[in-house]
């Protein structure tokens, strides 16, 4: 298979994504008016802060010199505190209530359930157990989403344990599914590092003498 054919199911992949993320929040909007208002701004503090913990991990890794700067674990450490500040001003205010919490956390959950089929589905350089095992997943992320978002249980610590457990499977089975292109294993710890390389702005591919290779996007 050629290295162009991967890269264009893996870019079909995202658009098919990305139209899911698109219809997915319409549903959200009808049906949770108050949430996704919300929304527009807590995700996007929620992204700040992720984009500050990726600085400090660029900064400790001091591979490239630029991303290791002083001033970029300065600003990560800014922008950590500021969204925490933030997101912590929005849950002690009276009408945030813990149903709002949940569906707010599990609505990004079942973006990450349905891209889960998706990608078990489309991207074929994925070893066949971890495609499988990784739409199975998905699939339980949806429907355990659902029943948080339609209140079937109605209990706080169910809805907490049951997104904190799909959310480690789901970091799990992906860093598997996405090492298992280069023949490795998430048994060794030490493979979880290439993850982290995968998911931000890396290319990593295999050189001619079988090595991998990491280059900055």
């Amino acid at each position: 298979m050629s290295i162009d054919l991967i890269y264009k199911k893996k870019i079909k992949a995202d658009d098919y994504i990305s139209v899911l993320i698109a219809v997915n929040y319409i549903a959200f909007a009808l049906f949770y008016h108050l949430e996704a208002l919300i929304s527009i701004i807590v995700y996007p503090f929620v992204a700040l802060a992720v984009y500050g913990v990726i600085k400090i991990i660029n900064f400790l890794n001091k591979k490239n010199t630029k991303e290791g700067s002083p001033v970029k674990f300065l600003f990560g450490i800014v922008a950590i505190m500021a969204s925490i500040s933030f997101l912590w001003f929005m849950l002690i205010q009276p009408n945030f209530t813990t149903q709002i919490l949940m569906n707010l956390i599990a609505f990004p959950m079942i973006i990450v359930g349905f891209a889960a089929i998706v990608k078990g589905i489309l991207i074929d350089i994925y070893s066949q157990k971890h495609r499988t095992e990784t739409i199975v997943i998905g699939v339980i992320t949806i429907l355990l989403c659902l029943s948080i978002f339609i209140n079937i249980f109605n209990n706080l610590i169910y809805s907490i344990i049951a997104l904190s457990s799909i959310l480690i499977i789901n970091i799990i089975s992906r860093a598997a599914l996405y090492l298992s292109e280069f023949g490795l294993s998430i048994k060794h710890i030490k493979n979880f590092k290439i993850f982290l390389y995968i998911i931000s702005d890396y290319l990593i591919y295999v050189d001619r003498n079988g090595n991998l290779v990491l280059s900055k996007l």
